[in-house]
C-alpha cells in the first residue's frame, strides 16, 4: 500500500503543472499589443503555479476600446482586462468593470500604492475600481551637451527660459530643439501638462473647468504655439511617430523632448551618437515644475462569472506573486522601464539598480513623490468626449488659425457641454 502511495505520488509531481485545470472554463485576459509575448509568458507561468487556465486577447492599441467593447456586448466572457486610465470609470458606470473595494486583499494593495498616486485607482466617493498597470511622469528629457554648446549649464526654469534655450539651438543648428507628442491622442495631456507646470488650476473639485479664470492661462496657450510658429519644434510634430522624435534626440536633432519617463531607456540603451547626453530633467519648466502623472490599468471584468478566480489573477498581473515578491512588476520594470507605484516596488535595490542605468533614480523620485499631480478629471465619464473634442481646437490654435483668447474659451464650452451630455 505505501508502496503504491509513493509511486502515485511520483506520478502526479511528473505531470505537466496546470494539468488539472483542464476542466475549468479559461479565464480570459485581454490586453493591448506591446510585449503581447511577455504577456502569454506572465499568463502561462500563472497557469502553472495556480493550477489555472486562461485565454490571452491582444488586441491592438489604437481601436482597443470600441474592439473589447464590441465583445462585451456581444457577450463574449471577460474576466481580466488592461484599460485606459481615462475609460475606467465609464466602464464601471456601466457594469463593464468591477468595485473590488472589499476583495480579499484590496485593502493591502490600496495601502501599498504611494499617496500621490492612490487616487487614480478610485471613484469620487473612494470606491477602488482598478489596479495599477504602470505609472508615468510627464517629463522633459534634455541633451546636456547641446545645451552646454550654446552656453546654458543648467535646465531651463521656466517656459520663457526654455523658449530662449531653443531659440539658441536653433541658431545653432539644431534642427527641431523641442519635441513632444502632439498627435491626436496625446494634445489633450499637454492641456494639463503646461497648465498644472504653471501652479494653474485646470478643473475643480466639481470637474468644471476654471483654467479660463487666469491670467497665466493665455500666456501659457501664447508661449505654445509660439514655439510652432517659430521652428522651435517638428513642422511635422502632430503627425511624427514616437520612433522618430526617439531618433532626432538620438542623432541631435533635438534637444528637448517631453513625455513618459520610460522613453529615456530606449534613447539611452539605443547608444546614438547623442544617447550618452540625454538626461532627465528634474521639473516641468513653469512657476510650479508639477508634472502631470499619467499610466494605465487593469480592472476586473464586471460581468466576469467567477470574481474570485478573476481576482486571482488581477493580483498577481498588478502585484505580488504567492511569494511577495512583485513578480510582473518587477520583470516589466526590468524589462521596458514601467514605474509601479507600489512601496516595496520602489524600494527593491535591483529595480533601482537597473534604473541606475539610465535614468536619475533620485530625480525620478522626487518628481513621483513630490512633484506629480493626479489629474482625476481625466477618469470622468464624459472626459473620452472631451479628448475628442479639444484636438482640434488646441490645433488650430497651435499652428495659429485661432487667437489663444479664443481656444480658451471654445475647450471651456466643449468641457461644459459634455460634462452636462453626460447627466
Amino acid at each position: 500500500m505505501k508502496r503504491t502511495v509513493v509511486l502515485l505520488s511520483i506520478l502526479l509531481l511528473a505531470l505537466p503543472a496546470g494539468m488539472f485545470a483542464q476542466g475549468k472554463t479559461p479565464l480570459q485576459f485581454y490586453a493591448w499589443s506591446f510585449m503581447p509575448d511577455k504577456i502569454k509568458e506572465y499568463n502561462t507561468y500563472f497557469e502553472n503555479n495556480w493550477n489555472e487556465k486562461t485565454e490571452v486577447h491582444a488586441l491592438p492599441n489604437l481601436g482597443y476600446v470600441p474592439a473589447i467593447q464590441t465583445r462585451i456586448m456581444g457577450g463574449a466572457r471577460t474576466d481580466v482586462m488592461y484599460n485606459f486610465e481615462w475609460n475606467q470609470l465609464r466602464w464601471f458606470n456601466v457594469g463593464w468593470a468591477a468595485e473590488i473595494t472589499n476583495m480579499p486583499g484590496a485593502k493591502d494593495i490600496l495601502a501599498d500604492i504611494i499617496e500621490s498616486a492612490k487616487q487614480r485607482y478610485l471613484t469620487p466617493d473612494g470606491k477602488m475600481i482598478s489596479v495599477p498597470y504602470y505609472i508615468a511622469p510627464y517629463v522633459t528629457m534634455y541633451n546636456a551637451r547641446l545645451l552646454k554648446q550654446v552656453g546654458i549649464n543648467s535646465f531651463p526654469k521656466t517656459k520663457e527660459e526654455l523658449y530662449e534655450a531653443c531659440k539658441a539651438l536653433k541658431n545653432a543648428g539644431v534642427q527641431s530643439p523641442y519635441i513632444a507628442y502632439w498627435n491626436q491622442d496625446f494634445i489633450d495631456q499637454y492641456l494639463f501638462v503646461y497648465l498644472i507646470s504653471e501652479g494653474i488650476e485646470v478643473f475643480d473639485n466639481n470637474f468644471d473647468p476654471v483654467f479660463q479664470n487666469n491670467p497665466e492661462t493665455e500666456k501659457v496657450f501664447e508661449w505654445w504655439s509660439k514655439m510652432y510658429k517659430e521652428g522651435l519644434t517638428s513642422p511635422t510634430i502632430f503627425t511624427d511617430h514616437i520612433t522618430d522624435f526617439s531618433l532626432m534626440m538620438q542623432q541631435g536633432k533635438s534637444a528637448f523632448y517631453n513625455l513618459h519617463h520610460y522613453f529615456l531607456k530606449s534613447i539611452v540603451a539605443a547608444g546614438g551618437k547623442e544617447s550618452a547626453n540625454i538626461k532627465l530633467g528634474p521639473w516641468e519648466p513653469g512657476k510650479s515644475g508639477k508634472v502631470l502623472l499619467v499610466g494605465d490599468v487593469i480592472q476586473m471584468s464586471g460581468t466576469t462569472p467567477d470574481k474570485t478566480r478573476a481576482w486571482e489573477l488581477l493580483k498577481f498581473y498588478s502585484w505580488k506573486n504567492r511569494d511577495g515578491s512583485y513578480f510582473v512588476p518587477k520583470t516589466w520594470a526590468l524589462s521596458a522601464g514601467l514605474l509601479e507605484p507600489y512601496k516595496g516596488f520602489l524600494a527593491d535595490k535591483e529595480i533601482q539598480d537597473s534604473f541606475k542605468k539610465w535614468i536619475d533614480w533620485d530625480t525620478l523620485m522626487d518628481l513621483v513623490n513630490n512633484k506629480s499631480i493626479v489629474e482625476q478629471v481625466r477618469f470622468q465619464v464624459w472626459y473620452p468626449n472631451f479628448k475628442d473634442d479639444v484636438v482640434p481646437i488646441l490645433h488650430k490654435m497651435v499652428i495659429g488659425d485661432i487667437a489663444a483668447k479664443d481656444a480658451i474659451q471654445q475647450i471651456v464650452q466643449v468641457a461644459k457641454a459634455d460634462k452636462d451630455a453626460a447627466q
